[in-house]
């Protein structure tokens, strides 16, 4: 985001007017912000997706789902911005901490422009902006119209490798971690020490298989877009699409194939007229590259359920998706190298072929005057025309002549994947036939033959990659070649001076290709043309630039390994030159300015001062002499070292200039603002030309764990990826074009003017000389006796005369004292490792040094002068003396040092003593104070902690001592900076005024000035003020909202494990009343001060406002009193006026009148006439004044009564105002009493309510209790006289029989007669008693009906008048009368009655 607000136009002056490149820059900041929205709100979407998934059950508390991303709130969406919002709307509670991620977005577009700006070279501001709305234009189209990878693949290998149904949930793949763990305890695996070493091996293969899996799918779809890019070429070249595929031969089908190891053919173009031995294999989908190996055990694999990755975990699944990922590593690499390598090669004259044309003739005639304003914009109009035809897909890559038509690519860069792999491929086959026939019939179990299977596949994907590395080496010779095309061309002198350019298809004579030639001075002999000679063991010439299709070819006759080593020493040469060159070039443009920064191909002179073409010229000589004084010049390891040091030298020496002596120099003389811009630049600009590990983009989310050094062997053994990303730049394993080094040294020095860029020149040159001073101390250290310090001193005092000498000579490099110097290293490779100790010495010291002064003077940065010079003082007594001192003792001038100290009152370093030994013994001495103070703060931390032990001991309760384990609590020191604004007001309004003795006077233009700067420092601090604040108050939410979730999940938690009592209910009720009481008290009470504390300053504040009316009264009593004197004074001196005029006027009338007469005028009465006219007007003005002066006296007594009353009105008001204060206080407190009484009834009518309620319902229970006890007795006393009523029927019944037994045998005659009187006298009273038994009882429709006796008729029944009476309440019940067939026994009635009662007792 600074970077874009920090953006500003591009313009181009050859323009009419500016409004094109306004149009430009606002287009391409539109297409940023579009692609960066769709980015965003594409990665929006895909986390809510995310989420939801994961989410999909809701959140439960447990501990499963620590780490998980927050749950999304979908209540309400809202906009951040309202004005214009730039994604799209978010709930309000919904973060994704991912989102970070964005800031990736510029440096991936950065590196874009970049590459492409390096192939286009534009030469204007307006190709610039050209160039960067085109990349934009693509980065957007790309993404627009990108779809996904895996659909390309196999909808097969998409539902195995792809799908995120298991692996993509969290959940999932705990439940089939815990599977596992099940399924081994169900095995047998118990004891503790197992069952933990097995616990940790599954997560481990747990985790392993998810990576796996996570790059396996990175790398399928690198292959996939390397995939179509290939076809790309590869069509552009004139071969088919068949080339990238190979026909699989599994295992169980191999047979031996002869002659497996033979490599392809060297020219490819020969395929061009005859394909048979390609084979046209070309499936519809793309496939892994396991699949060409083995599909159906070791490429045998599934994602989607999860059984089978239940099954992954068992049997050598993770070794397999190991061996599975690198196939498909090799198979990246391959394609990577392939098209990098057609990438490559292209032809840079066909890049802007006007352009450089026009660059090249400019630089011939540095002296001609500048290209009109005519042909700037024809340039201009050629640049635009040429990128707007530049093609939208891969112009990087494809296309790099933009004005040009696309004509077909060097068939010679072809490489046929088929071909590379189909020789390993046969020889792995004939491997596993050999160790199976080896092994024989041991082999049967199916995981020693995948074991045999994966080392063999390994050693095929090794075997593929050193082939394919080949490849490799060659785009990136003709990378470097073609970069060093791209920096000569606008150097034509040193082009044509020191370097040979390759031509396309030369012929090389066979003794240039074979040995060096002998330097001969009678003879004329041309330097070879061949960098290396043809078996790559002799260097021959270091100035010939190869061409691309010479590189292609070289060393192709050799064996693999032959030509491997061979091409890495070519590389190691190439590059170091490459970068030299680079670096000399780019500190020539460094005198030119900010134009440079700005547009760095621009056709702009060399300023001699800076070395110019003069001084490349002899650094490259001086490295041709280098080369000439190694031990042995032919041997390419020696040239290839001694130029990778002079490299490292070189930019070490810029760094140290840079980031010390430069920045030292400009706070030494108080150029702070000087100093400032070169510490914001050089963090941007000395980072790319360091040996600093850059981490990866991709690495944000890897990252290695924190003891481990990125480049140890131990991290690459245990994490050998993230150790790589750690290590392997932005974009790893990208070979992109070298870097000019042009940008970032320009960057160093861009915001200098031009007296400060000679100041750093200065110090630049000083470096240099250093370094020759070091060079010549060392030298004569080594051949001199150790004891002629005499001799080193006066010649290093020397050494120092003919710099100063040179300096304000001659600036050139190339002098004959380099030269004599250069003469003297018979070993260029020890001095050189020599200098290059010494630099980084140099720079640990400076590095200790600043981070010493920091720690002393308690500050974050030294960046001013005043705290420069308490540094160095401090630095000087410290570390400074002591390291001289020690030095003289060493060399036995202790005594001359002092006195030198005492007469120079500065410390100066002993006579003789060597740079290197200064260094060293000031980086000793800032080691010891280091040292001492880690270990003085080592103690301290040490007796704390034993102090915090002992006073955890001295406690009585035993509980953990948790304050050994509290952090320590950061102190931070907050400074609220206090802004003079009223000062810097009155100073600004003091610098202009006009001094009276009773005035000041200020000019109204700058009183406005002064107030227009009050207003704008008001506003700037007003706006410091919200700033700060809403940080703070942001922070304070976050804080807050952090909390609120924590206690939330606290609350679940103990919701979830455990519920309170039931028995405590009533208790926690009973608290929580009293503890709203006690609130609601304290919060009247809270109230109750309120009030009485605004009363109170109410109060004061009347107070304070009477005292001051009185003081107001008497001064506006004051005033009127002054003003009716200044106005009588003013009347007293205009009637002494009037009076004196009108005198001196009479007198002058009068002698105007005399010498009228004397003279003789007749008008005399005329005048006489008008002065006495006169003054009776001035009568007549002298009333009107005096009235005017009462009128005054009568408007000042008016208004003096009215300020009266306007007073009296406001001490009512007031009065009124207490009044009505008071009354409202007195309401409000009858308010809150008669509202806390209404409280109280309501809580007591409740709890009254709720005791009704019940002993309501205990009331029903009980009713409904005695109801059933009185059911149940009723029933009782019914079913007892039922069972009487029955006994005495039975009796009747008995008793009839024994009476008609008895009539039957006394008497047949009378039987008619007592039959008709039993069944009157027995018929009245079972009537009477079925009625009876009928109204008894409301509710004896629920009682059966009572069964009779079939053999008995009703009208047979007698006797019953004669039972005794029964209760009224009495139930009857069902019951059965024996029959007369029932044997009966003969008794008496009185004993049957008597026995019926005795039996129901």
């Amino acid at each position: 985001m600074t970077d874009i607000m920090h953006h500003r136009p591009r313009f181009d002056f050859s323009h009419s007017y500016f409004r094109k490149t306004y149009k430009d820059e606002c287009i391409s900041l539109r297409l940023h912000l579009q692609l960066v929205r769709d980015i965003l709100n594409r990665h929006i979407e895909s986390q809510r997706e995310y989420v939801q998934r994961i989410w999909r059950d809701g959140q439960k508390g447990s501990i499963n789902e620590f780490g998980l991303p927050p749950n999304i709130i979908c209540k309400q969406l809202i906009s951040i911005n309202n004005s214009c919002p730039a994604l799209k709307n978010i709930y309000l509670l919904e973060f994704h901490p991912s989102l970070c991620l964005a800031s990736l977005i510029p440096t991936a577009l950065q590196y874009l422009f970049r590459e492409f700006r390096h192939i286009y070279r534009p030469h204007t501001a307006h190709g610039i902006t050209i160039l960067e709305k085109k990349v934009l234009q693509l980065a957007l189209d790309t993404w627009q119209s990108v779809r996904k990878p895996e659909s390309l693949y196999s909808a097969q290998l998409q539902k195995d490798l792809f799908s995120d149904a298991v692996m993509g949930d969290p959940f999932l793949v705990v439940e089939i971690g815990m599977l596992v763990l099940k399924s081994a305890a169900g095995e047998g695996k118990k004891q503790s020490k197992d069952s933990q070493a097995f616990l940790l091996e599954t997560f481990s293969r747990l985790l392993e298989l998810s990576t796996l899996r996570y790059r396996l799918i990175e790398m399928s779809v690198e292959s996939a877009h390397l995939a179509w890019l290939y076809k790309i070429f590869t069509q552009e070249m004139g071969f088919d699409e068949f080339h990238l595929y190979l026909r699989p031969v599994y295992f169980e089908f191999a047979s031996h194939k002869e002659k497996a190891d033979q490599p392809p053919p060297v020219f490819l173009t020969a395929l061009l007229e005859d394909n048979s031995r390609v084979d046209r294999y070309a499936p519809s989908t793309l496939q892994l590259a396991i699949s060409e190996v083995d599909d159906n055990h070791i490429g045998k694999f599934s994602f989607h359920k999860k059984e089978s990755i239940f099954q992954l975990l068992f049997h050598s699944g993770v070794e397999n998706m190991q061996v599975t990922l690198a196939c498909q590593t090799a198979q990246k690499n391959a394609l990577m190298v392939t098209v990098q390598q057609a990438a490559f090669c292209h032809s840079p004259q066909s890049i802007c072929p006007m352009d450089r044309q026009e660059g090249s003739s400019h630089l011939r005639s540095r002296d001609g005057a500048d290209s009109t304003h005519g042909s700037a914009s024809i340039r201009n109009d050629r640049e635009s025309a040429s990128l707007a035809t530049a093609p939208k897909v891969s112009g990087s890559l494809i296309h790099p002549s933009p004005g040009a038509q696309p004509t077909k690519r060097t068939p010679e860069a072809f490489v046929s994947i088929q071909l590379e792999k189909l020789g390993p491929r046969d020889m792995m086959l004939n491997t596993f036939l050999q160790r199976k026939e080896i092994v024989g019939e041991q082999v049967t179990k199916a995981d020693e033959i995948g074991k045999v299977k994966r080392e063999v596949i390994v050693e095929y994907c090794q075997k593929l990659n050193h082939r394919m590395s080949q490849y490799s080496l060659r785009g990136q010779i003709i990378a470097y070649c073609n970069s060093l095309r791209a920096l000569l061309e606008d150097f034509p002198t040193i082009r044509n001076t020191f370097f040979m350019i390759g031509q396309p298809q030369e012929r090389k004579r066979e003794k240039e290709s074979k040995e060096r030639v002998q330097a001969n001075p009678r003879n004329f002999q041309p330097r070879p043309r061949c960098l290396l000679s043809s078996d790559g063991r002799t260097f021959l010439n270091l100035w010939f630039i190869t061409h691309h299709l010479e590189v292609l070819i070289m060393f192709k006759t050799l064996p693999e390994k032959d030509a491997v080593r061979a091409l890495k020493l070519t590389l190691r040469i190439i590059a170091p030159l490459h970068d030299i060159v680079a670096y000399l070039f780019s500190f020539a443009k460094l005198g030119s300015g900010k134009e440079r920064f700005d547009f760095p191909l621009s056709p702009k002179p060399l300023k001699a001062d800076w070395g110019g073409i003069e001084g490349i010229g002899a650094e490259l000589r001086d490295v041709q002499r280098m080369i000439d004084s190694l031990q042995n010049p032919q041997d390419p390891n020696q040239v290839a070292q001694s130029l990778m040091i002079r490299r490292e030298v070189m930019f070490l020496q810029f760094d140290a200039a840079v980031r010390h002596l430069i920045r030292g120099t400009f706070l030494l003389a108080g150029n702070v603002s000087a100093y400032q811009t070169v510490t914001d630049s050089l963090f941007h600009g000395l980072q790319p030309m360091s040996n600093n590990l850059v981490k990866s983009v991709f690495a944000s989310q890897f990252c290695l764990p924190q003891p481990l050094d990125p480049q140890s062997h131990q991290a690459f053994v245990l994490f050998p990826w993230r150790a790589f990303l750690a290590v392997g730049g932005p974009f790893p394993v990208i070979l992109s074009s070298p870097d000019p080094l042009e940008y970032n040294m320009q960057l160093c020095l861009c915001g200098l003017n031009d007296q400060d860029r000679k100041v750093a020149h200065g110090e630049l040159v000083s470096v240099q000389l250093q370094m020759e001073d070091v060079l010549l101390s060392s030298y004569d250290r080594m051949r001199e006796d150790p004891r002629g310090l005499r001799t080193s001193g006066e010649k290093n005092k020397q050494s120092k005369v003919n710099k100063m000498t040179e300096l304000n000579g001659s600036q050139s490099w190339g002098s004959a004292r380099t030269f004599r110097i250069r003469e003297k290293q018979r070993d260029p490779l020890t001095a050189y490792a020599f200098l290059r100790s010494f630099l980084i010495i140099w720079k640990q010291l400076e590095m200790l040094k600043e981070g010493w002064g920091q720690l002393k003077l308690r500050v974050a940065d030294i960046n001013t002068v005043a705290l420069y010079q308490q540094f160095l003082e401090l630095y000087g007594a410290n570390i400074l003396y002591p390291a001289m001192k020690t030095i003289a003792r060493q060399m036995g001038k202790e005594d001359e040092f002092e006195g030198l100290m005492i007469s120079c009152r500065s410390i100066l370093p002993p006579k003789g003593a060597s740079e290197v030994e200064i260094k060293t013994r000031q980086l000793q001495k800032l080691l010891e104070n280091f040292e001492s103070h880690m270990i003085h703060e080592v103690l301290r931390k040490v007796n704390k902690e034993i102090t915090l032990v002992m006073s955890e001991k001295a406690k009585e309760d035993r509980v953990l001592p948790t304050e050994l384990w509290k952090h320590q609590v950061i102190k931070e020191n907050v400074s609220i900076v206090r802004p003079q604004i009223v000062e810097i007001f009155i100073q600004r309004l003091m610098e202009s005024y006009q001094d009276g003795e009773l005035e000041i006077t200020f000019k109204k233009d700058h009183l406005e000035t002064c107030l227009l700067s009050l207003g704008c420092d008001v506003m700037a601090r007003e706006r410091s003020n919200f700033e700060t604040y809403s940080i703070f108050y942001e922070n304070l939410l976050q804080q807050a909202n952090q909390m609120l979730y924590q206690k939330e999940q606290e609350i679940n938690a103990v919701r979830t494990t455990q519920s309170p009592p039931e028995e405590n209910v009533h208790q926690v009720a009973e608290l929580v009343q009293d503890m709203i009481l006690e609130i609601t008290a304290l919060r009247a009470r809270l109230m109750d001060l309120e009030d009485e504390s605004l009363s109170i300053k109410e109060k004061i504040r009347k107070e304070v406002q009477e005292e001051y009316e009185a003081l107001v009264r008497a001064l506006f009593a004051t005033c009127l009193h002054i003003k009716e004197k200044l106005d009588e004074h003013q009347l007293k001196m205009s009637r002494k006026v009037c009076d004196l005029i009108s005198e001196v006027r009479k007198e002058g009338v009068d002698s105007m009148i005399d010498l009228k007469k004397k003279i003789g005028f007749s008008k005399v009465a005329n005048g006489l006439k008008e002065n006495l006219a006169k003054e009776q007007i001035q009568v007549l003005q002298e009333k009107n004044r005096r009235l005017e002066e009462l009128v005054c006296k009568v408007k000042t007594i008016s208004h003096w009564k009215l300020t009266v009353q306007q007073q009296q009105l406001q001490r009512q008001l007031r009065n009124a105002e207490k009044e009505a204060t008071q009354s409202k206080k007195n309401y409000l407190r009858i308010k809150i009493m008669a509202e806390h009484k209404t409280i109280l009834l309501q809580q007591q009518l409740l709890a009254l309510r709720k005791a009704l309620a019940k002993s309501q319902a205990e009331n029903l229970k009980m009713e409904k209790q005695l109801d059933e006890q009185i059911k149940s007795q009723l029933a009782q006393e019914r079913s007892l006289k039922l069972d009487a009523f029955q006994r005495v029927d039975k009796l009747q019944s008995q008793l009839y029989d024994i009476e008609s037994a008895s009539i039957q045998i006394n008497s047949l005659g009378g039987l008619t007669s007592w039959a008709n009187y039993t069944r009157s006298s027995v018929s009245t009273p079972c009537r009477y008693s079925q009625q009876y038994l009928l109204k008894s009882d409301p509710k004896s429709s629920e009682i059966k009906r009572i069964q009779r006796p079939r053999t008995v008729p009703t009208k047979c029944r007698r006797g019953e008048s004669c039972l005794p009476n029964v209760t009224d309440n009495v139930q009857p019940a069902a019951f059965r009368i024996p029959t007369v067939l029932q044997p009966t026994s003969l008794l008496r009635p009185t004993q049957l009655l008597f026995s019926s009662f005795s039996k129901r007792n």
